[in-house]
């Protein structure tokens, strides 16, 4: 057979083409012989396997990439308890409006496993499973690529194959530190990779907040609606209607939420590109004005310093940067990491010791800290889901803060009675959205 294909061939192909065909069919003849002589069938598709997998040699999970982390996972993010191991780019994304779209891979750490020199374990080492995205044939492959671009996470030399991979127009370094700007590594052919999950349907601009509004010792919940700049309160988390007040419209304004002047009562605030504009009651009258930060930085609000009034800070890819004055120019007091890029930064008492620490909410995990320093969570508690908006406050006056979210799809508040009761209490306010 082989002799009569050169015959045939030898006059329409160069040497490459004619040595790779002739390879693949005798591979197939090897491996699958009554499938290549007895059915009408191409030899690639009679030895391909896809990851073992009963999946048509054209489907996703046989192109050799692997699946985006949001659809598997629900998020544009690396899943908990992974790490970037490397990135790419295609560049000419239109997707990014022409610029460069960048691709970055996530791996799980190989723990107590031994990777040799080569700096990868198996899988089965460290339990990540290989196979087809979510079992699926129209997912590309997860788990199986045992590859690394080792242009992030330098320091950690061992870890697993690839679980999915984030794509961002945003360049990796400014997302995750321990990234290279430099070892730049390009693949056009993902150019036009997509998942309808990394394009999610506009929603409003409506964030949900929390105060003790009256100076009761509890805290009330609401909305600031930024496309109207009109802030919806409750005085509890089940009665008493405040407002509405309009302060903040323009695009891109975040609120915040504090006792700016001790009195024992939250009022509201609005930073807008790293200005901030705050009110000591709830009014649209700015009693204080000043800048801190940079315009992307994460506002968060807290009483580092346990004297009765809250002060200011930032979350910055990774770090925090708290102040504990509101003045004409707020130094920087407290400069901690803690946290990833990709987390939610919270703050509260969780202790009830008088001050206010931080922490941050990762896809449905809270990582909770006593003191304001880097280093291990004291508190880990899984409430929520992937999606969800956290939230704290001290919802039944126990004299600490504890932890909720805010799940947008069902416009429902789901609060927990504290951090070490995980008794839990639903509320209905806000509307679903996307609308049903």
């Amino acid at each position: 057979m082989l002799s009569r294909a050169t015959d045939a061939v030898a006059n329409r192909l160069d040497r490459r083409s004619f040595l790779s065909r002739s390879a693949l069919v005798a591979s197939a003849l090897v491996t699958a012989p009554a499938d290549i002589l007895l059915r009408p069938t191409s030899a690639y598709a009679a030895i391909c396997t896809c990851q073992g997998q009963g999946c048509a040699c054209g489907s996703l999970c046989c192109d050799g990439y692997t699946e985006f982390c949001c659809a598997i996972y629900g998020a544009n993010a690396c899943p908990a308890g992974s790490l970037t191991g490397g990135w790419w780019k295609a560049d000419g994304s239109s997707f990014c409006g022409g610029a460069a779209r960048y691709y970055m891979d996530c791996h799980k750490p190989c723990g107590g496993c031994s990777c040799g020199g080569s700096g990868l374990c198996s899988g089965g080492c460290n339990g990540t499973a290989c196979g087809c995205g979510r079992g699926r044939c129209d997912h590309r492959k997860a788990g199986c690529t045992s590859f690394r671009y080792g242009n992030c996470n330098n320091h950690i030399a061992c870890i697993g194959p690839i679980q999915c991979r984030v794509v961002t127009c945003t360049a990796p370094w400014k997302i995750e530190p321990s990234c290279s700007s430099s070892a730049v590594r390009t693949d056009n052919n993902t150019r036009a990779h997509d998942r309808p999950c990394l394009h999610p349907p506009p929603t409003p601009i409506i964030y949900p907040v929390a105060g003790d509004w009256n100076g009761d010792g509890t805290q009330g919940i609401g909305f600031l609606d930024a496309r109207l700049g009109r802030w919806s309160l409750r005085q509890t988390i089940t009665t008493g209607t405040l407002g509405p007040i309009t302060f903040g419209r323009q695009a891109g304004d975040l609120p915040v939420v504090g006792d700016w002047n001790g009195n024992g009562q939250d009022t509201i605030g609005i930073v807008r590109d790293a200005m901030w504009y705050l009110c000591d009651n709830l009014s649209a009258t700015i009693h204080h004005s000043f800048r801190f930060g940079a315009p992307t930085d994460i506002p968060v609000v807290g009483d580092w310093n346990g004297n009765g009034a809250d002060s200011i800070g930032v979350f910055r890819g990774a770090s925090w940067y708290l102040s504990e004055g509101i003045g004409a120019a707020p130094a920087v007091d407290h400069d901690f990491r803690f946290g990833a890029s990709t987390d939610v930064p919270v703050v509260g008492d969780w202790n009830g010791d008088g001050r206010d620490t931080v922490g941050v909410f990762r896809r449905g995990t809270w990582y909770l800290k006593n003191s304001l320093s880097g280093g291990d969570p004291d508190l880990t508690i899984a409430y929520g889901q992937a999606g969800d908006i956290p939230v704290v406050g001290d919802w039944f006056g126990l004299g600490a803060d504890s932890i909720g979210v805010y799940r947008r799809s069902e416009g429902k508040w789901y609060l927990r009675r504290s951090v070490t009761n995980a008794q839990s209490t639903q509320v209905v306010y806000g509307q679903p959205w996307p609308p049903r």
